[in-house]
C-alpha cells in the first residue's frame, strides 16, 4: 500500500474514532448522576474497583470500557445493554439500536452477569423505608454513612456477605422485610442452575455437528443403497439425475 493510501486510511480511521466518541459524548450529555452510579455498579465486574472509584461520570465509565474492549465502535452492544438495563432505552438510538434488538439478543449476547443483574433488580424495589430497616438490622456490621440500595448491597458484597453462590443474608432479609423479592431470587437460583446444567453451545460448534449429522447419513445412505440388491450405486444415481 503506498503512503498516500496508508495516510487516508488513518485519516479515515482518526475520523470514525472521533465520530463515535461524539456519539459517547452526547448519550453522556443525557445521563444524572443516579445513572452514573447504575452504570458503576453494572460494570463492578468488567472494571477493577480501584478504577471504578475514580468515575465521577458516565465518560469516565466509557473510558475505562474502552480501554478494556469492552466497548468498541464495531461492537457497542455491551453500552447498549447497560442502558437498556438502567431503562435509558431512548438513548440506545444514538447507537443504532432499537429496544426490540437488544431484547432479542440479551439472551445470547449478555455481559452483565446474572447474579449483578439480580442485585440491581433487587435495589430497584428495595424502598429507602426497606433500606432503613435492612440497615437497622445489621446496624451493628454496617457503617453509619448514607447509603442507597446499591450501595448497600455493593457492600454486602465487597465484604463478602453475599456472593452468586450465597446469597443466605440477603434471602434473610427480604424474608423479614420484602418478602415479595423472594421471587427474584428464587427466579435467579433456578436461572444459575439452568446455565450449569446446560452450558451454552457456541453456534460454530452447533453448525460443525450438524454437518457432521449430515455428512454421516449421506455416507450411510449410499452404503445402505450399495448394499441393496438391484439398486443403482450413489454413481448411477448421479448420472440418472437431471441436468440442470
Amino acid at each position: 500500500m503506498t503512503s498516500q493510501g496508508q495516510s487516508l486510511n488513518s485519516t479515515l480511521d482518526d475520523n470514525c474514532q472521533v465520530d463515535f466518541r461524539g456519539t459517547l459524548l452526547t448519550i453522556n450529555s443525557y445521563l444524572g448522576d443516579q445513572d452514573v452510579e447504575r452504570l458503576k455498579f453494572l460494570c463492578r465486574d468488567s472494571i477493577t474497583p480501584k478504577n471504578l472509584e475514580k468515575c465521577g461520570s458516565a465518560l469516565d465509565i466509557f473510558e475505562y470500557l474502552l480501554a478494556e474492549e469492552w466497548l468498541t465502535e464495531e461492537d457497542p452492544f455491551f453500552l447498549a445493554e447497560l442502558l437498556y438495563t438502567i431503562k435509558q432505552k431512548v438513548l440506545l438510538r444514538h447507537l443504532r439500536y432499537t429496544k426490540e434488538q437488544v431484547e432479542n439478543w440479551l439472551p445470547v449476547r449478555r455481559k452483565v452477569s446474572l447474579f449483578r443483574n439480580l442485585l440491581y433488580e433487587l435495589s430497584e424495589d428495595i424502598s429507602s423505608e426497606n433500606l432503613k430497616s435492612m440497615i437497622f438490622l445489621l446496624r451493628e456490621s454496617i457503617p453509619k454513612v448514607q447509603m442507597t440500595s446499591l450501595s448497600f448491597l455493593a457492600y454486602l458484597e465487597k465484604q463478602e456477605k453475599i456472593d452468586e453462590d450465597n446469597l443466605t443474608l440477603l434471602e434473610d432479609l427480604c424474608k423479614k422485610i420484602v418478602p415479595n423479592l423472594m421471587r427474584k431470587i428464587d427466579k435467579y437460583k433456578r436461572e444459575k442452575a439452568s446455565q450449569v446444567r446446560a452450558p451454552p453451545v457456541a453456534k460454530e460448534t452447533e453448525s460443525l455437528h450438524q454437518g457432521e449429522k449430515e455428512l454421516i447419513c449421506h455416507s450411510d445412505i449410499k452404503q445402505w443403497l450399495g448394499a441393496l440388491p438391484g439398486i443403482p450405486s450413489a454413481g448411477m444415481w448421479c448420472s440418472l439425475a437431471p441436468y440442470s
